[in-house]
């Protein structure tokens, strides 16, 4: 019968004919890259040195992402490879020279810059050039360093966890428990640096020797301040205490620790949460100054003897403000604005800003802030009193 009917519409038969031939070519997909002829770069660091660029490549295995099962401790996770040249898009083929597959981008997520490449200047040249590979990510965390990068991109995480899961690779998870640097990624840099003042903070990182094996000691990576850069200048870093103000000037902070003396060889540490911060420009005329309003709740830790409320407070209090204090006196002596407080008087009072501004900034100076007001909202101890438990 259905031969009979198709003999009879000679349409039908060409019909099926132009349908059915071209799958007889559609045997596969011509351009598929297959997983196993790609290698995954997942971090890179750039240094300038010697009159050229120097790009280090990060290239990781994914038999270990996203497993639960039991796995071998004694895989590679990772290899690092580097190459130069009078351009970073240079450098990065001359890395391609001698690599056996290719290179797959997508899974980009983190990119150091050293001290050389900042110093140069080539910053902008840097961003430029990875957000125009098509592959990369606007979520690609950012870092700068003064140590050699490939030390960064070969360490791991503790319990040779997962490489994806180092605390660069995967900063906002130890961010939630200790929020002393905030991360921050391409997309938030760019913004940064194209919006009043013009200027970013990068999360500044070292290595330390400080944990040990039944086999050997392993390097773990640290935050301990910023750099602080524009689109064409590397104005320095802030490290160590002198980074600590940054952590109560940002509405991100989610845990933060102080620790500070009451009496002589006495000391309390305190746990600040709820950070909520208001900057109040204050106008006369061309002088322009500003009020800092923190507010935060606090938890008592470690402490000796009998503490009152009240104590625990104003020692918060002036704790908070002085370390405020220093952070914005170690950014002015570099003329770095790491508060962003040409920013605020750009969103508050723009005729003003347009004023006095200079390339987007406002000139700041010993007296800009004004006041800076520490508010506890509140303040518990995790126990019934402010007491030693042991009497």
């Amino acid at each position: 019968m259905n031969r009979e009917i198709m003999r009879e519409n000679p349409m039908m038969n060409k019909f099926l004919i132009f349908i059915l031939l071209p799958l007889i070519f559609l045997t596969g997909c011509w351009d598929l890259n297959e997983n196993e002829r790609m290698y995954y770069a997942f971090g890179a660091g750039v240094d300038f040195k010697d009159g050229q660029y120097e790009v280090t490549i990060q290239i990781i295995s994914f038999s270990r992402v996203a497993k639960t099962e039991q796995f071998n401790q004694d895989v590679i996770q990772s290899q690092v490879t580097s190459a130069t040249g009078n351009t970073i898009d240079e450098a990065f083929f001359e890395l391609y020279h001698a690599i056996d597959e290719r290179v797959f981008w997508g899974h980009f997520s983190l990119l150091i810059f050293s001290e050389g490449v900042l110093k140069q200047g080539a910053f902008d040249s840097v961003v430029n050039t990875i957000t125009r590979f098509s592959d990369t990510r606007y979520r690609t965390w950012i870092y700068c360093t003064d140590e050699p990068l490939d030390q960064f991109l070969l360490a791991l995480p503790l319990l040779k966890k997962s490489i994806t899961l180092s605390k660069i690779g995967d900063p906002l998870n130890s961010y939630e428990q200790e929020s002393f640097i905030q991360p921050i990624d391409l997309r938030n840099l760019i913004i940064n640096l194209n919006e009043p003042s013009h200027e970013a903070n990068i999360p500044y990182i070292k290595l330390r020797e400080d944990w040990k094996t039944q086999k050997e000691p392993l390097s773990s990576i640290e935050f301990d301040g910023i750099g602080v850069v524009t689109p064409k200048e590397f104005k320095g870093f802030i490290k160590d205490d002198k980074a600590n103000g940054l952590q109560w000037m940002s509405n991100k902070t989610i845990r933060a620790e102080i620790t500070t003396s009451y009496e002589k060889d006495k000391y309390f540490s305190a746990i600040l949460r709820n950070v909520n911060v208001n900057i109040v420009p204050i106008v006369k005329g061309n002088d322009v100054r500003f009020d800092i309003n923190v507010g935060l709740t606090a938890s008592l830790g470690s402490f000796e003897g009998d503490l009152t409320s009240d104590k625990i407070k104003e020692l918060v209090k002036q704790t908070v403000k002085k370390e405020i204090e220093q952070t914005y006196q170690a950014a002015l002596e570099m003329n770095a604005d790491v508060f962003r407080l040409s920013e605020i008087l750009y969103r508050e009072d723009l005729k003003k800003w347009k004023e006095i501004q200079k390339d987007g900034r406002i000139e700041l100076g010993e007296d800009s802030i004004r006041n800076i007001n520490i508010n506890i909202n509140k303040l518990t101890s995790g126990r019934k009193s402010f007491r030693d438990t042991i009497e």
